[in-house]
């Protein structure tokens, strides 16, 4: 039985509990924002511990929460912490584009001193560091650069080719795992146009470029705890060790860097990819008696986020078209022909022009990134400059951000908002007809993000995916088949939009070009 002491001593705790719960949780009632209702002590986060969703989707609930419907922004609770979630378009516009420089850093962020490749790549590097990177890594991604790429592309192009064909030594048709099918292509692009290194993952899938990129991105209990950290709770990753890059990996990228590097520097040779960039860099630093262990991480930390990110946002976009493709034969009908007809008037080849410029082709890009958004949301923080007025919420709310907030933006639901996109969750690559896109409400679509900090490599990712869409659809269509989910399930640990289980399609080996170019 407890004694009279200790139960006031708990009752004492308990009212306390109570009274901060009630104060730290009234944040939004009391400035007059609408807000999702919390749980004492987690806050909304509710989803993450259950792990029943992942929290971009939990996101896009509270976006598409009846109760918020006429809402501008919703008020959430990270824990304890008080975090917006924008919904409505031109608000976003603002944050995003207008007022940029009072949101110019992600909410997201890892440990300076025990993750180098983490903290200084261009995805969660912070100003200033941020605008001076992006000036300097800018020349790898233009129109000129990339379009010396495209022979690299379509040379693993043809070696994806040679793949599908070794499926099939003794059948017309076989069953396998897309995603991983692109996966290994997306690998040996990013490695070639990149790095200018051979990583042969379509002849060797068990090669170390492949084996690493995998492990990186497998996304394990302990590694959602990892990421769940960097992006909600970053002030924690020093105290808790966190790394968004493991050891391993920056262990192989490392390496392989300083290898390629090197070799570079001895053959004088250029070919206008990212290490000719990052060796201007050096040559830079060491004119400047400024190159040291720190700026060659640095260095080393952009070839990491270029190669995780580079063949996992191509390969998921690619995967999820020949899905929705498989289930549709009349729009795949419609690509292959149009491909066809392409080779056919250029000898069998599709110049950088011409793929650039399929209507069709195009048509499927964009809606397969308007269904699946390989970065479901954008995170921003909160931090005007010296001298700058804090950004409030009106004509919307009577609301002033402070300094160090969090929003949200929640793509995955905005982009399938049936007030934007009728039928939203229905394939429709006729929305991004030429006459269809004068219609859409600006902010309604942004698949790589807007604004300053958009995906630096965008034109690169959506190159890839139409070089491989178009080398497996000149020789073959897919189709569904008994292992084929019937609706996509996304994983709940998975930071990216991911599927949770594996996607099998039927590969038919239909060799069009080939027939119609003997006619």
């Amino acid at each position: 039985m407890l004694s009279v002491d200790t139960a006031c001593l708990l009752a004492t705790l308990l009212a306390l509990v109570y009274i901060w719960c009630r104060y730290t949780y009234g944040y939004w009632r009391r400035n007059k924002v609408p807000y999702m209702t919390p749980l004492p002590l987690i806050g909304n986060m509710e989803v993450l511990f259950t792990m029943r969703n992942s929290f971009y989707l939990y996101l896009s609930d509270i976006y598409k929460d009846a109760r918020m419907s006429k809402a501008a922004a919703v008020g959430i609770y990270v824990l304890n912490r008080p975090a917006l979630v924008l919904r409505e378009p031109e608000l976003i516009k603002t944050v995003l584009i207008k007022e940029f420089s009072k949101f110019s850093d992600r909410s997201a962020g890892c440990d300076p001193h025990d993750d180098a490749l983490g903290s200084n790549n261009l995805f969660f590097i912070n100003n200033p560091q941020w605008k001076d990177l992006r000036t300097k890594i800018t020349p790898v991604f233009t129109t000129g650069k990339i379009k010396q790429m495209y022979p690299l592309m379509t040379d693993i192009g043809t070696e994806l080719e040679a793949h599908l064909n070794s499926y099939a030594k003794t059948d017309d048709a076989f069953v396998t795992e897309v995603k991983e099918v692109c996966a290994l292509f997306t690998t040996d692009m990013i490695a070639t146009i990149a790095f200018g290194v051979k990583a042969n993952s379509l002849v060797n899938p068990k090669g170390e470029f492949r084996t690493q990129g995998r492990k990186l991105l497998t996304f394990t209990f302990g590694r959602a705890i990892d990421f769940f950290v960097a992006f909600f709770f970053p002030k924690w990753v020093a105290t808790l060790r966190i790394k968004v890059f493991t050891p391993e990996f920056s262990s192989f990228l490392r390496r392989t860097i300083n290898h390629v590097m090197s070799s570079r520097e001895e053959s004088k040779a250029t070919r206008n990819d990212l290490i000719d960039v990052l060796l201007s860099l050096k040559e830079e630093a060491v004119a400047k008696g400024e190159y040291n262990t720190k700026l060659q991480d640095m260095l080393t930390a952009q070839a990491a986020v270029f190669f995780s990110a580079g063949f996992e946002t191509s390969s998921s976009t690619m995967t999820f078209a020949l899905y929705e493709l498989s289930k549709r034969p009349d729009l795949q009908e419609r690509l292959r022909n149009e491909i066809c007809e392409a080779l056919l008037a250029e000898q069998g080849t599709i110049s950088y022009e011409t793929i650039n410029n399929l209507p069709y082709l195009g048509m499927v890009v964009d809606e397969v990134l308007r269904l699946y958004p390989v970065l479901p949301f954008l995170d921003r923080e909160h931090l005007p400059n010296d001298g700058e007025k804090q950004f409030d919420l009106k004509p919307y709310y009577d609301y002033t951000m402070p300094s160090g907030m969090s929003v949200y933006v929640p793509i995955f639901g905005i982009q399938r908002d049936p007030e934007y996109w009728p039928n939203p969750n229905t394939f429709d690559p006729e929305r991004f007809s030429a006459e269809n896109k004068k219609t859409h409400k600006p902010m309604t679509y942004f698949p790589f993000g807007n604004g300053p900090r958009n995906c630096i490599g965008s034109r690169i990712g959506l190159l890839q995916s139409k070089v491989g869409l178009v080398h497996i659809l000149k020789n073959h269509y897919v189709a569904t088949c008994e292992k084929t989910p019937a609706e996509i399930i996304f994983d709940p640990l998975s930071i990216l939009l991911s599927h949770k289980t594996s996607i099998y399609l039927k590969f038919v080996n239909d060799k069009r070009y080939d027939r119609n170019s003997r006619q």
